[in-house]
């Protein structure tokens, strides 16, 4: 290969030699200043930029690899905040309506809010971020509200809510081969800026892509993943909501996850009222006038006995 004197000699300066024309040390030194002034300054700006580029980041929402999107279309995976965004609890849309329960005779075993067996943490408090909802093994799942299929397998991460970069928990999953220990995961635009998720599934009988009606079989209860029994956990989220979730840092560190989640709407609030749910009468008093006493359940233990035990319930996603 030709040099670049070789292919342009008109630009090679004509050789000289004498005491006339040698460089003066004093210039020689500053042209070294000057450079190192310019390697350190690039070095500076570089380390303040973190290095170079990562992997793109994209949205991902429950523990265990439940994930989700950002205010981008609602079909799309989507990058997120990497800062520590506002950790609160959103309430739903006024008028969202169209729901129908995905377990219609189900029993809440595990409702939305605080709770000791929570993943997520709000205002210091361990927290479930979805509603527990179980009647038994391999009974019919239903769409709660028409939409489009966007997951509807272990592979469903990238519509769930997670607000940063995904790629090292799934290396992990890659790395591990744990891809099989995942539940089970149906994640559905709803058509109405929120996504539905439904977590631990036995068999789903959509794919993504597909149009579904309220009220269409979608899959069967089950108990994949990280589940003490057979039930759906039901999650509930708007893509656009900035406020989140924070993961325990436990999990975050084991598992390589983001340390946040989009913030998800309680589903008992926009789910159909039903007097036989007791936490949906304490939400909604308005509604629960003209309903029928529940059920007595067994009196309270005394003082001397100490409190029941109380049995533990359906894991969450």
């Amino acid at each position: 290969m030709t040099s670049r004197g070789d292919r342009f000699p008109s630009e090679r300066p004509p050789s000289r030699s004498g005491p006339e024309n040698r460089v003066p040390p004093v210039f020689i030194l500053g042209v070294v200043m000057m450079s190192c002034v310019i390697a350190l300054s690039v070095f500076r700006s570089v380390t303040a930029s973190g290095g170079a580029s990562g992997p793109t980041s994209f949205v991902s929402g429950t523990s265990g690899g439940v994930a989700g999107a950002s205010a981008t279309p609602d079909d799309s995976p989507s990058a997120g905040p990497t800062s520590s965004p506002p950790t609160t609890i959103p309430l739903p849309d006024p008028g969202l309506t169209g729901y129908v329960w995905p377990l219609p005779k189900g029993k809440v075993t595990l409702p939305f809010g605080p709770t000791s067996w929570g993943e997520f943490f709000v205002d210091g408090e361990r927290f479930h971020d979805g509603a527990d909802i179980a009647t038994q093994c391999g009974d019919n799942v239903l769409a709660a509200h028409d939409g489009v299929v966007l997951a509807a397998s272990r592979e469903y991460d990238a519509y769930m809510g997670w607000t940063s970069d995904i790629a090292p928990y799934y290396h992990l999953l890659d790395t591990k081969k744990w891809w099989s220990s995942l539940p089970i995961v149906i994640v559905i635009n709803d058509g109405n800026g929120y996504r539905s998720i439904y977590a631990h599934e036995e068999k789903v009988t959509v794919k993504p892509g597909q149009h579904v009606k309220a009220g269409q079989v979608i899959g069967w209860e089950g108990a994949t993943g990280n589940a003490s029994g057979c039930h759906v956990h039901y999650g509930l989220f708007k893509p656009a909501e900035t406020a989140t979730f924070q993961l325990d840092p436990a999990v975050v560190a084991k598992d390589l996850m983001p340390p946040y989640e989009t913030a998800r709407v309680n589903p008992l609030l926009v789910l159909p009222f039903r007097c036989d749910v007791e936490e949906m009468r304490t939400l909604r008093p308005n509604e629960a006038i003209g309903c029928p006493p529940l059920p007595s359940t067994s009196p309270a233990p005394s003082r001397s006995t100490g409190p029941t035990p109380t049995a533990q319930p359906k894991a969450s996603a």
